[in-house]
Formats: C-alpha cells, structure tokens, sequence
C-alpha cells in the first residue's frame, strides 16, 4: 500500500497538486485504491508428483492451491478446475523435452461433464463450494493414469512434465452478493515425472461420488418412446428422461432446419459460434445433422449422486449418459435446461461431434463465440444455447 501512496504523491507533486488539502484528498483516495487492490482475489498454483512411477496405475498428482490474497475465498468446485478430482481434461500432459504449451499434449481419455456456475451458485450447498481463507492452502490429489493415454500417441516410456490447463487453472470465486469472478492462479512448480514400465492405467469406471453403482442392467423404459433404455431411476425420473429425450431430438432437428434453410449470418449464429465461416458452418451443421434422431435411443443412468453436475459421460462408452442432481431441478425446455443437457451431452461423443468444455454459462459462451469462434464451434455449451435459443434469437 505504501508504494502505491508514494506514486501518487509523487504525480501529484509534479502536477503541481502540493497543498496540504490537495495532498489530504489524494491520500484517501490512494488509500480507497490501495485497499481495493489489497482485496483483490489471488491464488497460487503449484503440481508435484513423485519423480517416477514404473506403472502409470501408480501416478498420482497433487495440485496446491494457496489463496494469497487478504480476504477468505469462496471458491465453486468447477469439475473442470484442478480443484476437483473429477476425471476431466485439467492437466496438460507432454514430454518434457518438448515445448510444453506448444508440444502435442496426450490424448484425453476421461470423461466430460455439463456444469453450470450460476446454477450452482443458486443451489448454494456447501459441498459445491471450497472456502480458502486468507494464507491458507489446500491440496488436491489427482489420479491420472485412466484420464490421459500414455501409450498411444505421443506417449511411451519417458518423462513428462504435467501442468494444469489454463482452463483448469481458473477458479471461480464468490462474493456474499453471488456475484462470480473468475480468478486466473499464478503458476509455480511443475511436476516432472519419468514413466516406464506399464503405460496402460485401468478403464475408466463410474465412481462412488459419480455413481452409486455400475452393476445393474439397463432396463427398457416403457412410455411414449419405448427405445430408450435406464438405469438406476424410479418412475418419475424415467418420464422425465423420455419428454427430455424426445425434446432434445427435436432441439436437435431444430437446430439442423435452421442451418439447412438459412439464411446464415444471423445473430442466433453470432450470438454462439462468431462472425461467418463456411468451413465452421459446415462444421457445427454436421454436428446437428449426427445428433438429430438419437437422444431417444440413448442409454440413461440416474445413479450420479453429485449435486453439482447435470450429466456426464465417458466419451468412449457411445450414447450412455450419466445424469446428475441439478439435471432434476432443471426446467424441462429453456436455458439449462433438461432438454438441452442431452443435446450438450450427445454432443461430447466423438461419433457425432467430440465437442469439449471450454466454456460453461451463456456470458462465457459468448465471449468464446467473440474471441475464439474456432473454440465455439468445439464448445458443448454453444451447442446446447444454440438449439435451446433462449434468448429466442430467431426460429
């Protein structure tokens, strides 16, 4: 604070602002501005890990997460963030002996999930949330031996350096209003670490957290679409999975008429995938075309116990979806919505789309769709706002 006072001052000496009342004023106003900066969040980041493994059964990272600011941190648990232990991309995985932010990353195995913060944020239980205060640190442990391949493509015996994504090292803090701000954490340490011997981590299976259990059979649900199958869902669910089923295809279908009809640069096409592109057009058009006529024969699972998520799903377990609490209280059409959880869902499967979570929430999605139009087109979200057009931006 004291440095920040003496810049002040001394412009204000050489804007010939000298009086003692001149210099009283501006010394509370530095001190306003000083305090702010002071409160401002701020996080520290460092990844360790043990400096090898000769299974990649074995490999597990921990990331430390110390608030360094002055003020306690209210901090949501965004399964994207490497304050979750969730099975998402967080990391970013590569030899070591190449450029690590430009050298080929490993290929994602895990899984990909719908979330939504202000959704979270209105729910408002604790387990949603990770609270830091001033100078304290947590440390999360990672297991990444089912999440990224090490024997396929740019893998093999040999070591690697594991940071944290820029996504995944952006936190979203809280304020009393329930305001969020998103907070980009200040990196440190790297973890290096040289792999041999097994370079195959075991399957990917639902976990406790995600799945009560993954032993039943699914079950032909009866009612107006009788091809969807569930598992792990009582009655009412089920009819809500089959409006929601038969919703989303028509969402889907929706989308698809849009863009097969035209015309194209429209706001509803601005608003979620950037200015016009023919090769992005005939991108996102042929993910609509894929996922139209399926959510109905998809397989649903109800036995996700987390209360944060909407849904997930494995991207190599095709056209089974996982869904989760705030699915339930989700309205059945309109942002964030059942409906749209399924098309956002089905669009994460490599057979239809492979659309990843680079943004979650409709202002995020729209700066993407701004500064990275690309990334929109790849982005489950700006699918899903996309086909549920609330706001209705055109039919």
């Amino acid at each position: 604070m004291g440095s920040i006072l003496r810049v002040i001052r001394t412009l204000a000496v050489a804007y010939g602002l000298c009086s003692r009342h001149d210099l009283y004023y501006i010394s509370r106003i530095g001190s306003r501005i000083a305090g702010i900066a002071s409160a401002a969040p701020s996080i520290s980041l460092n990844t360790f890990g043990p400096s090898s493994v000769s299974d990649v059964s074995a490999l597990k990272i921990i990331t430390s997460i110390k608030n360094t600011g002055t003020e306690t941190l209210r901090l949501l648990n965004d399964p994207n963030s490497v304050l979750s232990t969730w099975e998402t991309d967080s990391f970013h995985v590569a030899r070591a002996d190449s450029n690590l932010v430009a050298g080929p990353a490993l290929n994602f195995t895990g899984l990909r999930v719908k979330y939504s913060p202000t959704a979270a944020v209105k729910a408002g239980k604790p387990e949603l949330f990770t609270v830091i205060p001033a100078g304290a640190t947590v440390n999360i442990t990672h297991s990444l031996a089912s999440t990224y391949d090490f024997s396929g493509k740019g893998g093999g015996a040999g070591k690697y350096k594991l940071k944290a994504s820029t996504r995944a090292k952006t936190f979203l803090s809280v304020g009393a209003d329930g305001s969020i701000t998103s907070v980009e954490a200040s990196e440190g340490t790297v973890a290096e670490v040289a792999v041999s011997g097994r370079l195959s981590g075991p399957k990917l299976q639902p976990s406790a957290k995600g799945a009560a259990h993954d032993t039943g059979a699914f079950q032909q649900a009866s009612g107006k679409s009788k091809r969807a199958l569930v598992r792990g869902c009582n009655d009412p669910q089920i009819n809500d999975i089959l409006t929601a089923a038969d919703r989303a295809n028509n969402m889907a279908h929706g989308a698809h008429g849009f863009l097969r009809d035209g015309p194209w640069a429209t706001r509803r096409w601005q608003e979620w995938f950037g200015g016009w592109d023919q090769n992005r057009y005939n991108l996102v058009f042929g993910h609509y075309d894929a996922i139209r006529f399926n959510p109905p024969n998809f397989l649903y699972d109800c036995t996700c116990t987390d209360d944060g998520l909407y849904a997930y799903v494995y991207t190599d377990r095709f056209q089974e979806v996982f869904l989760c609490g705030a699915f339930w209280r989700a309205p059945m059409e309109g942002t964030d919505s059942k409906a749209g959880t399924i098309v956002h869902e089905a669009s994460h499967f490599p057979q239809y789309a492979g659309t990843a979570d680079h943004a979650y929430g409709q202002g995020a999605c729209r700066d993407l769709a701004r500064n990275d139009p690309n990334r929109a087109a790849m982005n489950a979200d700006s699918h899903e706002y996309f086909a549920e057009n609330q706001p209705w931006l055109g039919q």
